[in-house]
């Protein structure tokens, strides 16, 4: 059984034997070949980094238009009061005319 014991012993491991020979004797594949793991985990990496930032981009891009049209109908109302404050202040200075209020209000019947 003595002989059995050493037999093994000196036999080498098949697991020790692949990566010896991984490691040790082709270290110039296995650091090309993690090299090349990293980079394509570094491309998936930037591509999903990527896409997100267009759809951000994309998002930002239709809340800009939304607020664009908002800033127009802005605007518009700001224009259209303008005008009408515009308006009664030329009637009161150049027709003389004045707010009517129930003190100066008259009723004339035909």
């Amino acid at each position: 059984m003595g002989t059995r014991k050493d037999s093994k012993n000196n036999r080498p491991s098949l697991v020790k034997e692949i990566l010896s020979d991984i490691f040790i004797k082709h270290w110039i594949m296995s650091c090309l070949a993690l090299l090349l793991i990293m980079t394509a985990m570094l491309q998936a990496k930037t591509s999903h980094e990527i896409r997100k930032a267009v759809a951000d981009w994309q998002s930002l891009k239709e809340e800009n238009q939304q607020l664009q049209i908002v800033w127009q109908e802005l605007r518009l109302e700001i224009t259209s009061l303008s005008e009408a404050d515009r308006i009664s202040r030329l009637a009161r200075e150049q027709l003389d005319m004045i707010e009517v209020t129930t003190k100066n209000e008259r009723i004339i019947s035909l």
